[in-house]
């Protein structure tokens, strides 16, 4: 028989069992969708983590208290913040001494309720020396007003979203209005009225700590209203130059031991690419459940196809058709059916991925986009394929072993 005509008969056998096929559809399309826009989302995710971490100069270097998802570089578990993962004013007396190092700055970050023309909202707010902040962190660009100066006390500066939250239409604040900070320390609650001196342009992105979310104090007044002491939140390292980072990151973790964390670009860079990749495997295996469902299905309608069909592989044997016709015939029907849920199930998951990210940047004010590849819909729609493949070769292989004589007698 021509492949041709195996490829109509098969489409024929489709077509005579539309409630079934129809079934089958559906499965592997629930299947398929859903790893297209898990995988769509995490593109995303990892796009919108990468854009930021391009902000950020490849000469700085970060360090926080303990250490990534709770693990030690030795894969260990790492001290909580309260068990004496810590950082102090000591700590970077130390870092100075290091060969390499051009300059050393304290920063404390905290979350504070934020009270704006009626409206409130947790807020993170950054204590920060501003000449050697912004030695680190160039990118940081004001639109109105100026940044501030070591010698302002009660002034602060306002990311883009803070002062025009995204969901509103008008700006909450401008140049010169009262922002009132809401602080709660030891079960007592206190504000804290500031002037804002400056509001700072928008960045995008807010999967890592953006600058769009934050609003800037000077260190001397965070320590003041936070009662910190001598403790901080994060040492920024501004290094000499680009090769001398990954020394300087190494003698940082030996120097300042396990419990904290030394990230410079490259290493962020490496830790969500590794996050994203495990993201990735997780959410695929989950959705792919859907497909090892709907391969069982497409098993189960195929075989009672080769039963309901019986007399006719008969005939087709009598009338010379070969073994191999019938295996071929039957296994582009599961073939077919695989790629129209493939196809429709990339296309309605990349819908899925943008209905899901506009959702998300509305009522969770978090910027996700969904990022739908070429390379993407050619996964789903093989593995579409393959499922329904594999699910109709037994049931196939059992119909091309039929003899021609028994087929005919079945009833």
């Amino acid at each position: 028989m021509k492949l041709l005509d195996i490829v109509f008969m098969a489409a024929d056998g489709i077509r005579e069992r539309k409630f079934r096929v129809t079934l089958n559809v559906l499965g592997i399309l629930v299947g398929i969708s859903a790893i297209v826009a898990l995988l769509s989302l995490t593109e995303g995710m990892s796009v919108s983590i990468n854009q930021e971490l391009e902000l950020l100069d490849p000469q700085t270097i970060i360090v926080m208290p303990g250490s990534f998802m709770g693990m030690s570089r030795e894969g260990g578990e790492a001290p909580s913040l309260g068990g004496g993962a810590t950082l102090t004013l000591r700590d970077i007396d130390r870092i100075e001494r290091i060969s390499g190092v051009a300059m050393v700055t304290p920063v404390i970050s905290k979350r504070a309720e934020i009270y704006i023309s009626g409206y409130s909202d947790s807020v993170s707010i950054i204590g920060m020396i501003p000449e050697e902040y912004t030695q680190a962190f160039a990118t940081v660009e004001v639109t109105e007003g100026r940044f501030l100066r070591g010698s302002d006390g009660m002034s602060t500066v306002l990311g883009a979203t803070v002062a025009h939250p995204q969901h509103l239409e008008e700006p909450l604040a401008s140049l010169g209005s009262r922002v009132t900070l809401g602080i709660t320390s030891q079960e007592e609650k206190e504000t804290v009225a500031f002037r804002v001196a400056g509001i700072l342009e928008e960045v995008g992105g807010t999967m890592l700590t953006s600058v769009d979310t934050q609003i800037f104090i000077t260190f001397t007044t965070a320590q003041r209203i936070f009662h910190t002491g001598n403790i901080v939140d994060q040492i920024i390292i501004k290094a000499e130059s680009v090769e001398s980072v990954d020394q300087i990151t190494e003698e940082v973790q030996d120097e300042l031991g396990e419990d904290v964390m030394v990230m410079s670009s490259e290493s962020l860079t490496a830790m969500v690419e590794s996050v994203m990749t495990m993201l990735e495997a997780v959410l695929g295996g989950i959705a792919a459940i859907s497909l090892v469902v709907a391969g069982i299905a497409v098993i189960n309608t195929m075989t009672i196809s080769v039963m309901e069909r019986t007399r006719e592989i008969g005939v087709m044997k009598a009338l010379g058709a070969k073994s191999r016709d019938v295996l071929t015939m039957f296994l582009t029907e599961s073939l077919l059916t695989g790629l129209i849920g493939g196809v429709i199930g990339v296309v309605f998951g990349v819908f899925l991925g943008q209905m899901a990210s506009v959702m998300l940047t509305f009522t969770m004010d978090v910027s996700l986009i969904s990022v739908s590849s070429l390379e993407v819909g050619i996964i789903g729609i093989a593995f579409a394929a393959i499922t329904g493949t594999l699910s109709g070769f037994y049931p196939s292989r059992k119909a091309s072993k039929l003899a021609p004589v028994e087929a005919l007698r079945y009833e």
